[in-house]
C-alpha cells in the first residue's frame, strides 16, 4: 500500500514495505508513522528511504494531513544506515559522475525532509544511531523516552557527518559539544540530549513493549499532545502551516 488511509480509518496500515501508519487527533490529521523493520532494528535501507520519500510527498499534497510523528517499532528508533546499503553507496559514489550522489535514495530523502512543508515531529522510542540522530535537527519538535540514546559513530567507519550535521549540531549545541558527537563518537543519553538541545523534552513512563501504537507509547502520547496543544485550537490547522515561513527565513 502506498496511499494514506482516509481520515475515518483509524486502523494501523502498511505503507510501502518498511512503514506502518495510523491516523490520530480529533480531525485525524496527525499521521503516526513507525519505522517497521525489527529484523534490522529499523535500519535505513533504500526501500525505507523510498517509502519515506513517497510518504512525505503524498502527505504534502493531502489536505487532511497537518503533521507527521515519526517513531519506531521495537526497542530501537533506528540503528542507522543499513550496512549493505552503505557499501553499495560507497561503490556508487566511487564510480559515479559529479552530482549523481544527489540522485540516491538517501540524498533524496534528506531533501524531502528539508522541503516538507508541514509539522514534522520525532518521537524517539529507544536508541538512535547515525541518520536517526542527524535527522533530528530538521524536525520541528523532538521527544524521546528515558531509555533513548544518541550515537553518531561516523569516524569509526571513516565517513564525513551527513545531513548537514556539521552545521546543525554546532548551531544547536555549540562546537565543543557537537564535536564530542561527530568527531569523538560519544554516545549520549536522553538527559544529555536534552541539555544539548538535540531533544525538546523527555516523555516519561512510556510503553516499552515495542508496540509503537500502544496508547501509552511515546508516539501516541506525542500525537495527543500536538493535537491538544496545537491542532485542536481555533485555526490550529492553519497555524500548523507556518513551517515554510519559519524555515524559509532560517
Amino acid at each position: 500500500m502506498s496511499s494514506l488511509p482516509l481520515p475515518i480509518d483509524k486502523g494501523i496500515k502498511k505503507f510501502g514495505t518498511k512503514l506502518s501508519i495510523q491516523r490520530h487527533g480529533r480531525r485525524s490529521s496527525i499521521l503516526l508513522v513507525a519505522l517497521n523493520n525489527s529484523r534490522t532494528k529499523n535500519a535505513f535501507d533504500d526501500d525505507q528511504y523510498e517509502d519515506l520519500i513517497r510518504l512525505l510527498d503524498v502527505s504534502t499534497n493531502d489536505e487532511t494531513v497537518d503533521a507527521i510523528v515519526l517513531t519506531g517499532v521495537g526497542d530501537y528508533f533506528t540503528s542507522g544506515a543499513d550496512i549493505n546499503s552503505f557499501f553499495a553507496l560507497a561503490d556508487y559514489v566511487e564510480e559515479s559522475k559529479e552530482g549523481d550522489i544527489l540522485k540516491t535514495p538517501s540524498a533524496r530523502f534528506m531533501f524531502a525532509v528539508i522541503c516538507f512543508p508541514k509539522i514534522l515531529v520525532a518521537a524517539v522510542n529507544g536508541p538512535a544511531v547515525g541518520i536517526g540522530v542527524t535527522l533530528l535537527p530538521h524536525c520541528d519538535l523532538v521527544y524521546c523516552t528515558e531509555n533513548a540514546t544518541f550515537w553518531t559513530p561516523f569516524t569509526r567507519i571513516a565517513i564525513v557527518p551527513e545531513f548537514c550535521s556539521s552545521l546543525t549540531f554546532v548551531a544547536a549545541m555549540g562546537l565543543p559539544r557537537a564535536n564530542e558527537l561527530l568527531l569523538m563518537g560519544r554516545k549520549i543519553d536522553a538527559e544529555r540530549a536534552t541539555s544539548d538541545k538535540l531533544v525538546s523534552d523527555i516523555i516519561k513512563n512510556c510503553n516499552r513493549s515495542g508496540d509503537a501504537f500502544a496508547d501509552d507509547s511515546i508516539g501516541v502520547k506525542v500525537s495527543c499532545d500536538i493535537d491538544d496543544r496545537l491542532l485542536s485550537l481555533p485555526h490550529g490547522e492553519k497555524t500548523a502551516k507556518v513551517r515554510p515561513i519559519i524555515t524559509d527565513n532560517f
